[in-house]
C-alpha cells in the first residue's frame, strides 16, 4: 500500500471523503506539503480519530488529533487558516528507519551502569527491580481490550479539537510523515518511530494526539498485570523526559499503565 495524497484545500473533497467539515489546510514543512488540518475544532475528537483510522488502510492517510500547549491556544499548530507551525519539517527516509533497533535505541538511554547504582541509592529505586542493563524489550501482549472499553475512553478522555492527515504506511510512522520536531533536544525522530513500530506490533500502540514536545498513544493491548507492565515501563522510562504526567520511576510508570489504553510522554 502506498502512503496517500493529501487533499487539496478543498471543503467539499474533504467532507466527501473523509467526513469532517471543512475547510482544511495543507500545512507546509521546509520542502512542501507535509499534512492537512481542520480549521474546526471537532467536538468528540476522539472518535472522529477513530473513524478515520478505520479508512486508513485505503486512504493512506493517518489520522491524529492536535494538541496546543497549555495556556498558548495556537502553539505549535498554527490559528485556523493558517498553512504553516512551529514542529513539522521534511517526512524522514523511512529506509533509515527499516534499519534501526528498538532494543538497541533504548539501551543506548538506559539510565547507569552497576557501578552508579552502587552509588546511588535514589537511582536503584527508579530502576528498581531492574540493574545496571537495559532488560530487553518486553513480551509482546496478544489479548486486545474489549473494543467497548477503547470507544469509552475515546469519548470521554479526548478533548476537543482539530484533526491532521499525514501520508503514512502505518500508524507509528505519523512522526516521521510529518518530520515532527518535538523531541529535537534530547531524542531523534527517527528513533522515536522505531520504537513506536516496535510498540504497535507488541501492544497495538498507536499516535493518538502530537503537541509541541508531547504524544499521546492509544494502546489496544496495554498490560493486565503490573508483572508485565515492569518491562514495558522500563522501557518507557528511557523512550522520554517524562512519561504519564511526570512519572520518573519504573514501578510508578508500572502502575499507571496496566490497563491503561493511553500512553503519554513529553521530552524537554
Amino acid at each position: 500500500m502506498d502512503a496517500g495524497v493529501l487533499p487539496e484545500d478543498d471543503e467539499d473533497l474533504a467532507f466527501t471523503i473523509f467526513g469532517l467539515p471543512g475547510p482544511g489546510r495543507r500545512h507546509i514543512g521546509r520542502e512542501g506539503p507535509v499534512t492537512w488540518i481542520t480549521d474546526w475544532t471537532m467536538t468528540s475528537a476522539g472518535m472522529s480519530w477513530a473513524r478515520l483510522n478505520e479508512k486508513a488502510a485505503k486512504t493512506g492517510l493517518r489520522p491524529f488529533l492536535l494538541a496546543d500547549m497549555p495556556g498558548e491556544p495556537g502553539r505549535p499548530w498554527g490559528t485556523p487558516g493558517s498553512v504553516r507551525n512551529e514542529v513539522i519539517d521534511t517526512p524522514l527516509d523511512i529506509a533509515t528507519i527499516d534499519r534501526l533497533d528498538a532494543a538497541a535505541i533504548l539501551a543506548s538511554y538506559w539510565w547507569a551502569d552497576d557501578a552508579d547504582l552502587a552509588e546511588d541509592e535514589d537511582l536503584r529505586g527508579i530502576v528498581a527491580p531492574f540493574g545496571g542493563r537495559f532488560p530487553g524489550l518486553a513480551p509482546a501482549i496478544d489479548e486486545d481490550l474489549d473494543p467497548e472499553v477503547t470507544r469509552r475512553a475515546l469519548h470521554q478522555y479526548t478533548r476537543d479539537a482539530r484533526i491532521g492527515l499525514v501520508p503514512a504506511h502505518r500508524p507509528a510512522d505519523v512522526l516521521a510523515g510529518l518530520g515532527w520536531q518535538g523531541a529535537v533536544n534530547s531524542r531523534l525522530t527517527a528513533d522515536i518511530t522505531a520504537v513506536l513500530r516496535s510498540w504497535e506490533d507488541r501492544f497495538g500502540a498507536r499516535v493518538l494526539e502530537v503537541g509541541f514536545a508531547d504524544v499521546r498513544l492509544l494502546v489496544s493491548r496495554p498490560p493486565r498485570t503490573l508483572e508485565a507492565a515492569l518491562p514495558i515501563a522500563a522501557e518507557h522510562s528511557v523512550f522520554s523526559e517524562e512519561a504519564h504526567s511526570g512519572l520518573r520511576s519504573i514501578g510508578e510508570i508500572a502502575q499507571a499503565i496496566v490497563g491503561n489504553p493511553f500512553w503519554d510522554f513529553w521530552w524537554d
